[in-house]
């Protein structure tokens, strides 16, 4: 399993009439990134301490404010029905009995799985919130491609990736900094919710060094990157320039019909 896990909590206090209501927000996003399909469980913990000692505590959880498990204290927690395959109901998160269920053990990520999540503690007399982001990045089963074609005088790159999610962001980098234009197509979302992106870029290569190229690609928010590297010794196609800038004809077409694949 690999994945990059960012946790801070942050805790304040609000007032709300008689009773203490605490509420405890995540100020930066829990990421998960899906690389293979061997996925260990993905624990969102519900860390509070109670002043109420009373017999009763209810903990739900919530998803975009849909409730997707809860736990009676005494009892055996219950996720969801629409939600079973999505939680492992017996993970035990701590051995006191205020806070043996407590955690949301979640399994068989999906994109879907991405969403804000609310942590709810009850008892009779206390209430405690506490929120938390959770982002997937599923990259599963990405393609990304660096392509090199010489043009007279000119380096044209095309960079692709393909089945992504997020949203993400393309960019090549060229070792001598020499890219004088760059044409970004998408990106594009598919049917099923993820993501292609086309990068074109224009260098000019007026010497006989090898060049290195490298094309990354970045979701927002999250630090780590994917990167694929082309040199000028890998080859370069000699292609027609018209055939290139039907390419880039049919990509716009592609993008404003909106069934860029």
């Amino acid at each position: 399993m690999k994945f990059l896990l960012v946790f801070v909590v942050v805790a304040s206090v609000l007032y709300n009439g008689v009773g203490c209501r605490a509420v405890r927000v995540d100020e930066e996003t829990k990421f998960l990134v899906l690389e293979d399909d061997n996925m260990d469980r993905t624990v969102l913990d519900c860390n509070y301490d109670l002043n109420d000692t009373d017999v009763f505590l209810t903990v739900k959880w919530f998803r975009n404010d849909r409730t997707i498990y809860q736990w009676i204290r005494g009892s055996q927690p219950a996720p969801i029905p629409e939600f079973k395959n999505d939680v492992d109901s017996t993970y035990e998160s701590s051995k006191d009995p205020n806070k043996q269920y407590s955690s949301l053990a979640l399994i068989n990520p999906t994109i879907s799985s991405t969403g804000d999540y609310k942590c709810v503690v009850q008892t009779r007399s206390e209430t405690i919130t506490i929120h938390k982001s959770l982002q997937v990045i599923d990259v599963r089963n990405r393609t990304l491609n660096l392509s090199r074609y010489k043009i007279q005088n000119e380096t044209q790159l095309e960079c692709t990736v393909l089945n992504v999610f997020p949203k993400p962001t393309l960019t090549i980098i060229s070792d001598d900094d020499d890219i004088i234009k760059v044409v970004n197509h998408g990106p594009y979302e598919q049917g099923d919710g993820y993501y292609n992106a086309t990068t074109l870029a224009v260098v000019q290569d007026n010497d006989d060094d090898a060049d290195a190229y490298k094309c990354v690609v970045n979701f927002e928010g999250y630090s780590q990157n994917f990167t694929t590297v082309i040199t000028s010794g890998s080859g370069p196609r000699y292609v027609d320039y018209r055939i290139v800038l039907l390419n880039t004809f049919v990509l716009s077409l592609l993008a404003n019909l909106n069934i860029f694949n």
